[in-house]
């Protein structure tokens, strides 16, 4: 119980930060909270319960390439859990949608692999389109 309590006010700690106006400070909490969704305990709930899924969208329009970055991760491992309506609800496709044509390529990689956790049939439909015969 003490455990969840300690997480609560972690997380409350890094959203916070997520909007401050320093980009360092920005930039530490999302790639804090990025690391935090790589151990095997870490849950999507608590993020999603504190509103974090709106303040993770908005970094992704950061003009640091690391933010975006770390978000895409934090994207990615929210969709990975199960989570993908309330990502979609938030309207994340729509803002990854535009990234793809980003020229940072570790960037449009995770973007693909955001949408693919997002939109598994897009891919399908891609590959498996026959090309035009003219």
């Amino acid at each position: 119980m003490e455990d969840l309590q300690i997480r609560r006010q972690l997380t409350e700690d890094l959203l916070s930060r997520l909007v401050h106006p320093e980009e360092e400070v920005r930039e530490a909490a999302v790639e804090a909270l990025a690391v935090s969704t790589e151990d095997e305990d870490w849950r999507a709930n608590e993020l999603i319960r504190q509103g974090g899924i709106e303040v993770i969208a908005d970094l992704l329009d950061d003009p640091n390439s690391h933010i975006r970055g770390a978000a895409l991760d934090i994207i990615i491992a929210v969709a990975a859990t199960g989570e993908e309506e309330i990502l979609i609800s938030n309207g994340v496709i729509a803002q990854l949608d535009p990234m793809l044509d980003t020229d940072d390529p570790v960037i449009q990689n995770k973007v693909v692999k955001a949408l693919w956790l997002l939109v598994p049939e897009v891919e399908d439909v891609v590959m498996s389109k026959p090309q035009d015969e003219y």
